[in-house]
This record gives structure tokens, sequence and C-alpha cells, in this order.
């Protein structure tokens, strides 16, 4: 038998219809199926409006590196949109936007080409032939787009985080893996906007690189963005960051570059720099659980200039144990932070809160592989795992963009959560006339809530209406997310 592949409904059960009885609590119901253009994806409408706007996808679409000579091959946007809505529904493999390619109103929704969601290895099939070099230059001038919805003063949080892979990767490396020891791994840098969950940048890296391996050449990629120099004005980092390279770097520019907060390794000379301060000079009570700061210049070995270095003690208490002493006691913890930020712009007690603030970013991680499939989506052609990740960035970031203007709260809302109220909506097309009509299976109250967040995307997109071309050369699609440009603030 072959399957019929038109608009007609393809039979579940071999040639028998679909029809059964089952009696739960609330009675008996006869179970049959339905031709109906239904689908658990209503709220794909107002996505995939926000997204046209933006011209994201039109971009990479057009600037695709290689030629493509079929005449039958599936448009380049409709693979690149296919990917990103297995990445939106919660999809951690490729196979997994399987679930989408029957979902007929999801194929007019989004206006595929040839009617259904392209297969499982199309995305595959469009990378595989790229070298990573490539993949970067094309994904480029998208990521540079979030660029625009930087705040001003803005904080860049860099930190790695380690993705274990079970097969051959070209580009997975043995290193520092404390989850699978031994096993392979990529270790992405990545850079994001402190307060705002956005990736602003990633560097892809083999997984027998350290924290800092490549900084400098990611930090260059970002400062070359106009936007992203005027508007990051520190870089902030854990203990791998705080190398003689990386604070040169910014140290100069005369001035011009963005000043840098990262936690200092307790080194034997640190520590020695530690033991030397006096008593009087520690701020705050010596009490149980309070922290006392201290604020000194140190130049270690290798370090170019003397330098600011915030000290940090905090007395606590030792677990007791039947080998204890009679008495309580206490132990120290020390921690150091490094930065050129003067005593005027901070002081050492602000200088700690500041630094603690970064700890949001590891959210951000947690939010990327738990949930939007960002240790998932692998293959053993190294332009494909890059492209996905890059890809996966880029949609993770327009979803956040698109969260924060139809809820307008002002902070992140992570995707386990805001797919459901904006995402996951009962819907049902039909045609009326030659207009296409999604109805919506949603209560009063939550219609109420639609409606609300549907105006402030209506109100938001014409505001920026009119700096927005989709005309590559002229005035660019990224000035949809420039706060300075838009009438409404609710990115920022």
């Amino acid at each position: 038998m072959k399957t019929k592949t038109n608009d007609q409904l393809v039979h579940l059960l071999g040639e028998g219809e679909l029809d059964f009885t089952f009696s739960p609590a609330g009675g008996q119901f006869h179970l049959r199926g339905s031709d109906e253009s239904l689908t658990p994806y209503g709220g794909l409408v107002a996505w995939d409006h926000f997204l046209e706007r933006c011209g994201i996808i039109a971009q990479l679409a057009a600037h695709y590196p290689l030629p493509r000579t079929s005449p039958n091959a599936t448009p380049v946007a409709d693979i690149l949109k296919a990917f990103s809505l297995n990445c939106l529904i919660g999809g951690t493999r490729f196979a997994h936007g399987r679930r989408l390619q029957d979902d007929e109103a999801v194929a007019k929704i989004t206006g595929m080409h040839k009617g259904r969601l392209c297969g499982e290895d199309a995305f595959r099939r469009l990378c595989a032939d790229l070298d990573p070099t490539q993949v970067e230059t094309w994904f480029a001038p998208a990521e540079q787009m979030i660029h625009h919805a930087i705040p001003a003063n803005a904080v860049a949080d860099w930190d790695s985080t380690v993705i274990p892979r079970y097969g051959k990767q070209e580009d997975a490396a043995i290193g520092y893996n404390p989850q699978k020891p031994g096993r392979p791994s990529h270790h992405p840098l990545a850079c994001v906007i402190g307060g705002t969950r956005l990736c602003l940048h990633m560097e892809w890296r083999k997984g027998n690189t350290v924290s800092s391996s490549g900084w400098i050449e990611a930090m260059e990629k970002v400062w070359r963005s106009p936007t992203a120099q005027h508007r990051i004005r520190l870089n902030r980092g854990d203990i791998g960051f705080g190398q003689e390279p990386i604070m040169a770097w910014h140290e100069q520019g005369n001035g011009k570059r963005p000043s840098f907060l990262f936690k200092l390794k307790l080194t034997a000379n640190v520590k020695k720099a530690i033991a030397h301060i006096s008593w009087d000079d520690w701020q705050g009570k010596s009490n149980e659980g309070l922290v006392q700061l201290s604020e000194i210049k140190l130049k270690l070995n290798g370090w170019s200039c003397e330098r600011r270095v915030i000290v940090e003690r905090t007395l606590r208490p030792l677990n007791a144990s039947p080998q204890g002493s009679f008495w309580q006691q206490c132990k120290e913890d020390f921690s150091a932070y490094v930065t050129n930020l003067t005593a005027e712009e901070a002081d050492a007690f602000q200088i700690v809160q500041l630094y603690r603030q970064r700890a949001d970013a590891e959210n951000v991680f947690d939010e990327l592989k738990n949930q939007w499939g960002f240790a998932g989506f692998c293959s053993q052609k190294a332009a494909v795992s890059q492209s996905s990740a890059r890809m996966l960035l880029l949609i993770y970031n327009l979803w956040s963009l698109f969260v924060r203007v139809l809820k307008n709260q002002g902070g992140h809302t992570e995707a386990i959560k805001s797919r459901y109220e904006l995402l996951l909506i009962p819907a049902k097309m039909i045609m009326s006339g030659r207009r296409k009509i999604v109805k919506l299976a949603v209560g009063s109250k939550f219609a109420s809530f639609l409606k609300e967040a549907y105006q402030r995307l209506e109100q938001w997109l014409k505001g920026t209406a009119p700096q927005l071309t989709l005309t590559m050369g002229k005035s660019p699609p990224w000035l949809l997310f420039d706060p300075t440009q838009a009438t409404s603030s609710a990115v920022t």
C-alpha cells in the first residue's frame, strides 16, 4: 500500500478508521480521527510573525555560503525554520523533528513551500559540506543583530561549559570533563549579557581547552561591533580569566575598552599577600557568618603592572565531630577579585556584590542544556555540530526577546514556562474564502492574557516599522531590536 502524500487524512491504523470507545471517569467516549487542521502549537502564528519581521532567517538563507543547483531542493529558509521549530518545541535530537512533519497547520502557518516540514536529515545535509570557518562567517551577521538588544552600560559575563559526546565527532577531544571523565567533549566559550540572559557570542572549541583559551580572539570578534563597543562597560569572569594577557587587553586602547572584574586564583603568592594584611585593614566586624573586606595593590610574577585586588574573608563554623575540640571553632574562607575599576567607580563592597551577580550566567547554561537541547544536537561532521549549536543559540535569543515583548515583565522567563504560556496553545485552522483563520482553544482568563500580549507585540512592531527594511545593504532588520530606535522599551 502506498501512503498518500496529499492533504487527505492518512489512516492511522492500516485501512481501518480510527474508531474506539473508552469509558473514563466522565462516562463513555467515542474516539475518532479527524481530517481538520488541528495543532497544539497555536502560538506559532505570533512567533512566526515576529520571526518574519526580524528577517534573520531570510538573511541566513540568502547568504548560505555554498551554491545550490537542484531545482527540487528544499529552500534553505525552510530547512532553517524546520530546525528552529524542533529546538523551540524542546527537541534534543534531529530525529525529534518528526513530531512536526505531519502537522499540516504548522506547515501552513510557517509557509513551508512543499506543504510540510522537511525531514530530520535536511539540516545535517545542508551543513555537512561546510567547514567550521564558513559556519562562523555565515552566522556572524545574524548573531550581531542581537547586539542591538544590549542595554546601556552592560556587563558581559564570560564562561565555558562542558558538553560530553558519545560518539566519534570530528572536533571532540578528551579534556576536563567532571561528569564523564575520559570521554570526548566540546568546550564552548560563551558571552552572556548580565541581567538579560542573552547569549551574545559563542566560541566553538574542542574539549581539551581551558576557560581562557581563545578568549582574546572571541572578544575581538565581539568588539568589532560598534554597538558592543558603545554599550559593554565591563567584562566579568571566574578564576580562569584572571590572567595577564586578558587583563592587559582591557588596559590597552586608551580607556576605550571595557573594564574587567575577575576572580583571582588563590596561588601561593596571593596567599602570602593576604597573610600580610593587618587586622586594622579589614573592613567589617569579625563575627561568624559576616563578610570582611580588604583592598590591596598587588603585582604577581608575570604581571605587567600593579593591580587593584579586593580580598574577602568569611568566618564559617566547622562541622561538629566526635574528635572535635570542646569549644566551637570557625574557619576562614578567602576569596580575591582583581579589577581595574577605580575606587570612585566602585568601592570594595560594591565590587564583591557586582561579582556575585555573575551567578545568573550559570542559569543560562542550565536552561540551554536542560530546556533547549544545547548538549543534544551533534553529528560526526564538525560543521553540523557547530551549525546546530549556533542556530539553537540564535533561536534561544530571539525567543527570549519575543517573550519579553509579550509579557512585558522586565525579566527573563525560562522556556519550560514560556512555551506553555505562548507556544502550546491548542488551535484549529480554517479557510474562510481566501482568509486563513486560526482559532485558539483557550478559556476567557487566558484569552485576556493573550489579547494583551499580542497587542503589545503589535504596538512594538509598529513602533519599529519605520526603521525596518529587509533589503540587505540598506536599513538592516536588526534595528528591530535596537532599544534606542524603538518606541517600546520592552526588550531592555
